[in-house]
């Protein structure tokens, strides 16, 4: 009888330890997705976060072009906050990437307009509309773009 019992408890004992051991891989699992969930949250936040400021980078370039070369304390001061900018988006891992003279990509670009090919190669983007960013290896925002047909 006592034998019975012992190896009764020997076997509670072996399935309590292997639920045991069940909870801690199931815990351990958790707090991976967890930790991975954490991550992707991030770096969403920080897309969302760097695609909004991308059209304070497209308004400060439009600014920058129609006052061309003049210089003043104001548009100093803007070329300076610009550079700044576009120092931290480039720290971040957001860079621009080209588009005229390259073929239309569509996981690149946005086609706003098409015009005759003239001297082009037919499905060349010709004019950049508004500038693509990537951020890191992913397109943030794509290019719009001119192409030509």
């Amino acid at each position: 009888m006592a034998e019975k019992t012992i190896e009764t408890l020997e076997q509670d004992l072996k399935t309590e330890h292997g639920l045991y051991l069940r909870a801690l891989a199931d815990f351990d699992n958790y707090r991976r997705r967890i930790d991975r969930e954490r991550s992707q949250f991030g770096t969403e936040a920080l897309r969302d976060f760097m695609s909004e400021l991308l059209d304070v980078v497209d308004d400060l370039e439009r600014f920058l072009d129609f006052v061309g070369k003049e210089t003043s304390p104001f548009i100093d001061g803007i070329r300076f906050v610009y550079q700044k900018l576009q120092s931290l988006l480039e720290r971040e891992g957001v860079r621009s990437f080209e588009s005229v003279g390259k073929p239309f990509d569509p996981s690149l670009h946005e086609a706003v307009a098409t015009v005759p090919a003239e001297g082009k190669t037919e499905g060349s983007v010709v004019q950049e509309a508004r500038r693509g960013y990537k951020f890191k290896d992913d397109v943030l925002r794509p290019a719009r773009v001119v192409v030509a047909r």
